[in-house]
């Protein structure tokens, strides 16, 4: 598992899925019940708003109703005083007086009123009855204007009273009827409901007298058993902003009312009727439909969870099985698998059995595809270690057989042998007959070889035309030696490929493996060491690895390595060895020899490093280096008024076909402003007839630009008369093997002499190189050789050296042969 799984919850699918419909449900629940919720409390409020409203019009049509009531009381008033006798045209208040003295008790009764009063316009009583006229009452007389509409208003004294006045006309003249009567039919017909409850109270008074509340008197009370109580702790729990501001409904002691509130006048501090409603019930209803949708909700999750359960449980533990069984798949337990999760018939499938199904038969397949896959790699396993050309084992058995063999040396085997197989000049044949010639002659060889080795033996095709041998059981040199002898003999038998008839060779590197702490690795690198040494000894020959041989190979590398450092940090330097006319001892030039001071090996000779690296892109960095230095010290000559001599530059084979050659002479010319025949380029005989069309072209290219080209070492290769016809060169140089011996050996004359007759006859100068004695170089002058070089006239000299020289031979050119010895010490 990765981090990221560690860190996580597994939840099972069946969970979710009930916790899903869960939430769903409970969800989708919640929002009906609260709608539904909503809705009777809004039809709760809608009936109570409508009975405050019903209420309200009540209480108006109430005390309207009463003003009409006083109208008519005013009216029949008038006409017991008529029936008293009273003539309308003649007024008398005292018979008006004596008529409400007389008639008052059945007037009281009648129409229920507490005090009745005429009074002029001006406010004066003219007769009464009841209770009488205080001050409050005169100026509520003065401030109103009674024109043809009564006047009423309700004041609470010892009892709220409703009191009317009304407009009356007797003797055609204006008065005042003043009635005052109770607030009990008023508050009868306001009480539409028996269930309410109804508490008059007064205006707010400092200092209340009898039962108050919110420092208003109680005057009158529906219920004084029940609504007392009630009303008492509706004052202690609200305030009279609250019931007054909000109006609505209240809770007290777990009973809901709603409480309304009815000014009975105008203004802020005037007296009310309270109304109590009792909406216990209706809250009830509420609490109980709450109570029902909650248990509602409940059940239908229960029953939704038993349905999930009874519909989808099967298929989700289902499911929760394949999940613990798809890795089966991944493990390659298919039998596991199988018969953990059989096969299953049934009329209605759905899309668990569709992946049932499917598991099943990718198990098949995937079981199917690994039989296949295992019989495969069976085959690519045996593949993979033989040869697909030969039949033979191939390098990765031989890694496999040889790390195996080693580590039975000592135990199985005293020693074992590793050859290492090289066919000579096999790219030769390969590109002259074709590929498929190559590979029947490759064909061929394995053959012989495998009929040349012993039967514990074992032949490996390494690639290419490499072959390997790993020979076990080695008791002597000798057991190895029968086997070599074997096999060039049966490869000396002539092989037919098409119309040509052949006769291979091969090169041999033989390493032994004494103990089992070699490495596999390290035996076939010793093998190849000595197979290339083998080869470098000529065709169809063998060599056995020494230490020797690793300790040159090591060497080489690390010259490799260092050779980049060597030109970068100026550790090369050039030796010039002078170039003389004969028979004079004219100095005509230089040839520059190069030099390595190794800040750690000293003294490096151009023997011990170039051929390390003359198959390698160094020897052109090299070449490139002492061309160009060689440029620098000729025009440091020429500057000290040296301008006939030239300089003769070696160059390797490889360089000699690169083609940046070309640039960078022309460029060393320009830069040193040299003449071009002042510049002689020198290549060996062998290197020009390895490759005689390259080399041609390349020194044509080269005589373009005008320098002269030497053929170096003349006499040690196998060259034709006819390609060194062909050649554009200029100057034969003629090998110190030869002219060391023209004096004691007559061979040695006669290729001499005959080298410089044809030379001349094709125009060429002759440069005799390894001149050392006198009677050399005056044998030399006799045989017309133009040129000479040797120890006789100097060992190779520094630059330093060679300028001293330079200023004592300044008049004449001739270069001091005298001193040859002491120059012989100077530049050793």
């Amino acid at each position: 598992m990765t981090a990221a799984d560690t860190r996580s919850i597994f939840i099972s699918l069946k969970w979710k899925l009930l916790i899903a419909v869960m939430v769903m449900l409970t969800i989708l629940g919640g929002i009906l019940g609260g709608f539904t919720f909503r809705q009777l409390i809004n039809q709760q409020s809608y009936q109570l708003t409508s009975q405050q409203n019903k209420l309200a019009e009540n209480l108006q049509s109430s005390i309207s109703l009463t003003v009409d009531q006083s109208l008519l009381a005013a009216q029949q008033i008038a006409l017991l005083v008529n029936d008293e006798g009273q003539d309308s045209s003649d007024f008398d208040v005292d018979k008006y007086q004596e008529m409400l003295d007389k008639r008052w008790p059945d007037i009281q009764l009648y129409w229920e009123l507490s005090t009745i009063h005429l009074m002029s316009q001006s406010g004066e009583v003219l007769a009464h009855a009841g209770n009488r006229v205080d001050v409050e009452d005169r100026l509520w007389f003065e401030k109103s204007s009674v024109n043809f509409e009564p006047h009423w208003r309700i004041v609470c004294r010892r009892e709220c009273v409703i009191q009317v006045l009304v407009p009356n006309l007797l003797q055609g003249e204006p008065h005042l009827l003043f009635l005052e009567s109770g607030l009990t039919d008023i508050l009868a017909r306001f009480r539409v409901n028996g269930s309410f409850e109804l508490a008059v109270l007064g205006p707010r008074i400092v200092h209340p007298v009898g039962r108050s509340y919110w420092a208003r008197e109680l005057y009158s009370i529906s219920n004084k058993r029940t609504s007392l109580p009630r009303l008492q702790r509706i004052a202690d729990k609200f305030s009279w902003e609250q019931i007054t501001g909000k109006g609505g409904i209240y809770e007290v002691n777990g009973e809901y009312s709603a409480i309304w509130l009815f000014p009975l006048a105008e203004g802020e501090n005037s007296p009310a009727i309270l109304v109590i409603n009792n909406i216990s019930d209706w809250q009830a209803i509420l609490n109980e439909f709450q109570e029902s949708m909650l248990g509602t909700l409940l059940f239908a999750l229960l029953l939704s969870g038993c349905l999930v359960i009874l519909v989808a449980w099967a298929p989700v533990v289902s499911l929760s099985r394949h999940a613990n069984l798809l890795p089966l798949l991944a493990e390659h337990d298919f039998e596991t698998l199988k018969r953990l999760s059989p096969k299953s018939s049934s009329l209605i499938v759905d899309e668990v059995d569709l992946i049932n199904t499917a598991t099943h038969q990718l198990a098949e397949r995937l079981q199917n595809l690994e039989l296949e896959v295992d019989e495969y790699t069976c085959e690519l396993k045996r593949l993979a270690m033989l040869d697909t050309l030969t039949g033979l084992p191939n390098k990765a058995m031989l890694m496999h057989e040889l790390k195996k063999t080693i580590a039975c040396v000592g135990r199985i085997h005293d020693q074992v042998a590793l050859m290492y197989l090289d066919l000579d000049e096999f790219k030769r044949i390969n590109d002259t007959l074709g590929h498929t010639q190559g590979d029947d002659l490759l064909k061929i060889v394995a053959n012989r070889l495998n009929d040349s080795v012993r039967a514990m033996d074992t032949v490996f095709r390494q690639g290419g035309d490499e072959f390997l041998i790993l020979l076990r059981g080695i008791r002597s040199d000798q057991d190895v030696r029968k086997v070599i002898h074997k096999i060039f003999a049966s490869l000396q038998q002539p092989v037919v490929l098409g119309n040509h008839k052949l006769i291979v060779t091969t090169s041999i590197g033989v390493a032994y493996c004494k103990s089992m702490n070699v490495r596999a690795e390290e035996l076939i690198k010793y093998a190849d060491l000595a197979m290339y040494q083998a080869k470098d000894a000529g065709r169809s020959n063998y060599r056995v690895f020494t230490e020797d041989m690793l300790h040159k190979a090591n060497s080489r590398l690390r010259i490799e390595q260092d050779i980049g450092a060597a030109i970068a940090e100026k550790q090369l330097s050039l030796y010039m060895q002078p170039i003389v006319g004969l028979p004079d001892s004219n100095l005509k030039g230089f040839e520059a020899l190069i030099r390595w001071f190794h800040p750690e090996m000293g003294l490096i000779m151009p023997g011990d490093f170039i051929p390390d690296i003359e198959h390698s892109e160094a020897i052109i960095l090299v070449g490139n280096y002492v061309l160009e230095e060689a440029g620098a010290y000729l025009s440091r000559l020429r500057e000290q008024g040296w301008k006939d001599l030239y300089m003769a530059v070696n160059l390797s084979a490889k360089h000699y076909m690169d083609p940046g050659l070309i640039p960078l002479v022309q460029h060393i010319l320009s830069k040193y402003d040299l003449p071009p025949e002042s510049l002689l380029l020198e290549v060996t005989e062998e290197s020009v007839i390895e490759q005689v069309d390259l080399a041609l072209s390349a020194m044509k290219s080269l005589k373009s630009l005008g320098v002269r080209i030497a053929i170096d070492d003349f006499g040690t290769g196998y060259s034709s008369l006819s390609y060194l016809k062909q050649l554009p060169f200029d100057v034969l140089k003629i090998d110190r093997c030869f002219t060391s011996g023209v004096l004691e050996d007559s061979a040695d004359t006669h290729i001499v002499t005959t080298v410089i007759e044809l030379a001349h006859n094709l125009g060429r100068t002759v440069v005799a190189e390894g001149i050392e004695t006198p009677e050399q170089c005056e044998f030399l002058a006799d045989a017309n050789c133009e040129l000479a070089q040797g120890y006789l006239f100097s060992k190779p000299l520094d630059e330093e050296r060679v300028l001293t020289i330079l200023k004592q031979i300044e008049h004449d050119s001739i270069w001091p042969t005298e001193q040859a010895p002491q120059l012989g010490k100077l530049g050793s």
